[in-house]
């Protein structure tokens, strides 16, 4: 009833004041328009008064100049001051007089406020023109004078016939605006008394049907609470999210959902009526809750820590809200356990610190390989820093030491089997190129779709060069850096396979240096050392690249020609071969001399498999060597016992 009462009166007094408010501007208006007139009126009678002196200066105007001609001298200086002093008067108020006509309403059948006006105007002229004239000669003027008689006449004339009707008009006009005031202020008054009579019947009689409108407003609204509280009621009990509503005066809770209850384990009979404060975890965590709802007047969503019946803690998200419940402030809570994703935030947290721990190198791309992530081992393996390689595709590691087929390979494999793992080379932000152990894991979501690509890899840069000279010290002469016996088999026997696959021929050639037992002998083991360096020098400056010269043993060396066709390309190389050992030596300082002795076995005419053309290269060898020495023999001339000739 307070709250209706309260509206009644504001609704009647805005009602009032806008009466108030009206009668207010009536009479602003009736004032400004009753000044109006009074100023309009005393503006009438100034005319009118104007119009009246000019008539009057115009008749002392020709009663001066009639004088002027009639005084004596001593007395003209009277009558042409009169004179003057009266044309300065016509004059200065001629325009005023002028201006005030033509402002006159028009009158059926008497048009002065224009075409007379104007010529009063003319006329006025005209006899100023003369007055100055009669000034100008007052010396000479006398009572015959012409021009006297025209000022004279004009002066007694239609002149002042004009200036009398003007005189009228002013008059008239003065009294019409009397009048309009009159009408105005009558008018004023009748709009005041029909805005009381009206303000009267509309103040009154609707605030009392508004009074009884607002009674059934008033229970029909308390009836639609009534409803909308229970509906509310019903919402808030079957909300997926526990919903609490404790009293501001005294921290009690009023009422609870079955979630509420659920999520802290209690029975709700027992929750209704007991503090809210003691389902926190402890006394900090309620004063820092209390002092944030102060601070805004609200909380959004916060993460607090609640403790359930059975004393364990758990982590919710809290919002509150203050509102009004049954007439009483209370405060509308919301809970949302989040418990389960604080234990997965925390996990996250710690698989994080592993990735950020780990000395492996670790890059996550999305699906379409785009660089999502990578941790701190990727950017001190790589140079490249996290925010230099998100968002770009992790090709910008490519060292080009791998071919297309590599990687398309590797994806096959990886889309087929859902991983992959190799070693491959990248090129570090620097140029540098390092080796690394890699392996890649597709990630795929539920409908079978690729999520992400997970790549882990070390560098083992370090392993690949130690495995690299391991293989080189194995497949390589420690002395001459040719290969070994090992790899020379290795490479024949990949040479016959090939060859018998595309149906080519190819030459072995057995080589041994004549006179090295002698240089050794004589100069040392170091000297030798270094002669065999200078031949396979000079050996390997005669072979292609396609070409395998390798050191067996010793003094012996041999060959691989790939690609020959007939004897002519393998006696040409051997011709060079010896040419090229038999220059002398310079062995610090010690001349040497050495020449070579060569045997030649074609494949597939001499033999079809490894060890047959080494041992036929090796027979024809040691026939040259039977046979003197510094020259070359096909192992097919075996059977003729002649070495070839050397041109």
């Amino acid at each position: 009833m307070a709250e209706l009462g309260e509206r009644f009166t504001r609704d009647l007094t805005i009602r009032y004041i806008a009466v108030l408010a009206v009668l207010g501007v009536l009479s602003l208006l009736s004032f400004v328009g009753l000044t109006r007139s009074i100023a309009s009126a005393e503006g009438g009678l100034a005319q009118v008064s104007l119009s009246g002196n000019q008539r009057m200066l115009v008749e002392r105007i020709a009663f001066a100049a009639n004088r002027l001609a009639v005084v004596s001298a001593t007395e003209r200086p009277f009558a042409l001051t009169l004179l003057t002093d009266s044309l300065d008067r016509l004059e200065s108020h001629n325009p005023v007089l002028i201006e005030a006509a033509r402002a006159l309403p028009l009158l059926p059948g008497r048009d002065i406020a224009d075409g007379p006006a104007r010529q009063i105007g003319r006329d006025l002229a005209a006899f100023l023109d003369l007055g100055r004239t009669m000034q100008a000669r007052a010396s000479v003027l006398d009572h015959d004078d012409p021009d006297l008689a025209v000022l004279s006449a004009a002066a007694a004339g239609p002149l002042l016939e004009a200036l009398d009707d003007l005189n009228l008009r002013f008059r008239q006009a003065s009294e019409n605006r009397m009048r309009e005031m009159m009408v105005l202020q009558g008018a004023t008054l009748l709009v005041s008394m029909a805005v009381l009579l009206v303000s009267a019947f509309g103040v009154f009689h609707p605030m009392v049907e508004r009074l009884r409108a607002d009674f059934t407003e008033r229970m029909n609204a308390e009836s639609e609470l009534r409803d909308s509280e229970e509906r509310l009621r019903r919402i808030l009990e079957e909300s997926p999210i526990g919903v609490s509503v404790s009293r501001r005066r005294d921290g009690r809770i009023v009422f609870a959902n079955t979630r509420f209850a659920e999520i802290l384990g209690i029975a709700r009979e027992q929750f209704i009526g007991a503090p809210a404060r003691d389902n926190y975890v402890d006394e900090t965590q309620r004063r820092a809750v209390l002092a944030e709802l102060r601070r805004h007047g609200q909380i959004d969503g916060a993460e607090v820590e609640f403790r359930r019946k059975d004393g364990r803690p758990f982590w919710s998200l809290l919002t509150i809200r203050s509102t009004d419940f049954e007439r009483e402030p209370v405060n509308l809570a919301w809970i949302y356990d989040i418990t389960e994703r604080k234990a997965a935030e925390q996990q996250i947290f710690l698989a994080a610190k592993v990735l950020d721990t780990l000395k492996e190198a670790v890059m996550i791309s999305d699906a379409a390989n785009r660089i999502v992530f990578v941790n701190p081992a990727f950017t001190a393996i790589t140079e490249y820093s996290r925010n230099e390689v998100v968002g770009n595709s992790p090709s910008l590691l490519s060292s080009g030491r791998h071919d297309a087929a590599f990687y398309e390979e590797m994806w096959d494999e990886l889309l087929s089997k859902g991983s992959w793992s190799g070693d491959i080379w990248n090129r570090r932000k620097s140029g540098e190129l390092f080796a690394v152990g890699l392996s890649i894991v597709v990630i795929r979501e539920s409908n079978g779709l690729i999520s992400h690509y997970v790549a882990v890899f070390a560098d083992i840069t370090h392993r690949k060069e130690d495995e690299a000279r391991v293989w080189r010290q194995a497949n390589y002469d420690a002395l001459t850096g040719l290969p070994n016996r090992s790899l020379f088999l290795d490479r024949l026997s990949q040479g016959v396979q090939q060859a018998r696959r595309d149906g080519k021929s190819f030459a072995v050639m057995f080589l041994d240096l004549d006179g090295f037992k002698a240089v050794n002998d004589r100069l040392g083991h170091a000297a030798g050392d270094l002669l065999l360096q200078c031949a396979s020098e000079r050996l390997s400056d005669c072979m292609r690249g396609s070409d395998t010269l390798a050191r067996l043993a010793g003094d012996e060396f041999v060959v691989i020609l790939h690609g020959v066709r007939g004897r002519d390309e393998p006696a040409l190389v051997a011709r060079k071969l010896i040419e090229q050992l038999s220059l002398p030596y310079d062995l610090d300082g010690s001349p040497a001399e050495v020449r070579g002795s060569i045997g030649i076995a074609l494949y597939p005419d001499d033999a079809e498999d490894e060890a047959g053309l080494i041992a036929r290269a090796d027979q024809a060898m040691y026939a040259v060597k039977r046979r003197g020495k510094n020259n070359f023999m096909f192992a097919s001339d075996l059977e003729s016992a002649v070495p070839a000739e050397m041109s």
